[in-house]
């Protein structure tokens, strides 16, 4: 059921009775089963094939305007040219009485070609002209408004126009009727959608370049992680290997906090309160947080990303995690109330680095067909170009389960590949049966992104965990483990 139904789904029966309730009832049944005439329901929506749906052009745009072309030769070598071709000179232009003249000492900006043979283009503005000789335009000597454009579209190399705008990002769209991108989307339309433009359903189809530029700086990016931690781990009344069995039964193996306590006193004999156990995780997260992210490796090759929803409150929110392919390492996360644009830029930073000075070159990202994906990558790359460098993020789409277009049949091993880590997310953090707040999830994704790329074996690597620390060096059990990771984080 969508979202918006079950808001009125709410509503109506705040409006209601238990009586009334069941009277509405047997209503909607005869509605259902056609008896009730006097009722009609909303028709069903039929969408045509080329629908408008939120697209990014993958592509970003030009930060300058295209270098005009070099003349290739001079006003009287075409003339020549067009005296040996026709046995004709090409005459000056005759003026009629009257007419405005361009400026006296104008030239064609192309081939050189003198006033004689340049007649004015735009009428009475007077502000361009064009030749006889070459057959382009080019200014006058009158002063021209300065352009305030921002960015170029890649395919045609018109200037891109504001569109819209918000408090998220500006829109810019190519005005150009010719532009390759708007003749090819106009030529797939069908005849019934063609039909729909002219009836006035314009914006029923995205048929031109598109750019949204985000309005956000790399420290303003919603990057979650652990912060104010319940306890000092330098004071807490257990001992440090009590700590580290606390962190070893809740999240390397998965136990929820209750079952932590109860296996530290049945097996140990350790009493200790789960609240205890949940203020452990905690402070050992905030400790944890800038190391995990210092020693997290460097993506490279291809990289495979996703979202997983987990329940906070009762409501569902996300876990993004990204995945090299080389190591089998986590290089980035982050969690979000939603998987729209805003949180996935943050995410795609965690992993390169800013864009002023990314950590890797080349990376291909392969992800599902989330448009949030689309839109971190174009925001990167734009943010890279702007600050001299060069587009360092190449996203590869894989949609669906079966392999439709070549894109998803090259690049479907990268998405198992992480959709078999949200598999090993899932089986450490269900146990919990949700979270209680965004601060006790974030904390546990901190401490399992430590575990699984610096603990955790990996069949594929020969039984060695994807980041090799050398504190960790000769250490077996888990519990030496976290309490030397805490011992080189603090």
């Amino acid at each position: 059921m969508k979202n918006d139904l079950r808001k009125l789904l709410r509503w109506v029966c705040r409006k209601l009775t238990y009586n009334d309730l069941a009277s509405v009832v047997p209503v909607l049944l005869e509605v259902l089963n056609g008896s009730r005439q006097d009722i009609e329901l909303k028709p069903q929506e039929v969408r045509p094939p080329h629908y408008r749906q939120f697209r990014v052009d993958p592509q970003p745009p030009l930060c300058e305007p295209l270098l005009p072309h070099a003349p290739q030769k001079d006003w009287e070598e075409l003339q020549a040219d067009h005296l040996r071709a026709t046995g004709k000179t090409i005459a000056k232009v005759a003026r009629r009485t009257g007419s405005p003249m361009p400026p006296e000492k104008c030239r064609c900006r192309h081939c050189h070609a003198p006033v004689r043979y340049l007649y004015l283009n735009n009428g009475k503005l007077g502000s361009q002209v064009q030749c006889k000789i070459c057959k382009r335009t080019s200014p006058t000597d009158k002063p021209r408004r300065e352009s305030k454009a921002r960015y170029w579209c890649p395919h045609c190399g018109y200037a891109l126009f504001r569109w819209k705008e918000d408090g998220l990002c500006t829109a810019f769209k190519c005005p150009n009727d010719h532009c390759p991108v708007y003749v090819r989307n106009l030529a797939q339309l069908t005849p019934e959608e063609h039909a729909m433009r002219k009836a006035g359903n314009t914006s029923q189809f995205k048929l031109r370049y598109l750019f949204r530029e985000y309005h956000f700086a790399s420290q303003d990016l919603p990057l979650k992680r652990p912060e104010d931690a319940p306890v000092d781990l330098n004071r807490i009344h257990h001992s440090l290997h009590t700590l580290g069995l606390c962190l070893t039964f809740s999240i390397s193996l998965g136990l929820s906090a209750r079952l932590t306590a109860q296996a530290l006193e049945r097996v140990f004999g350790i009493r200790i309160s789960h609240q205890t156990v949940v203020n452990y995780i905690k402070a050992a997260a905030c400790q944890l947080a800038d190391f995990t992210d210092e020693n997290s490796p460097v993506p490279e090759g291809t990289c495979a990303a996703d979202e997983t929803y987990i329940k906070i409150g009762g409501k569902t929110r996300y876990t993004w995690l990204v995945i090299t392919e080389t190591r089998r390492a986590i290089c980035g996360y982050n969690l979000s109330e939603t998987r729209g644009a805003k949180p996935t830029p943050g995410f795609t930073q965690s992993m390169c680095a800013p864009p002023a000075a990314p950590q890797t070159d080349a990376l291909e990202l392969g992800t599902d067909g989330l448009p949030s994906y689309d839109s971190a990558t174009v925001a990167y790359n734009t943010a890279a170009v702007v600050a001299g460098g060069e587009a360092v993020l190449n996203k590869r789409t894989v949609i669906g389960l079966k392999n439709l277009d070549p894109e998803s049949e090259t690049y479907r091993v990268y998405k198992q590949l992480i959709e078999r880590l949200n598999r090993t997310y899932k089986y450490h953090t269900r146990p919990r049966a949700g979270f209680k707040s965004f601060d006790g999830a974030t904390a546990l994704t901190t401490l399992f992104v430590a575990y699984y790329n610096f603990m955790r074996p990996h069949g594929s690597l020969g039984g060695h965990p994807p980041v090799a620390i050398a504190c960790l060096k000769g250490k077996r059990l888990y519990p030496d483990m976290w309490v030397e990771l805490l011992r080189q984080a603090a």
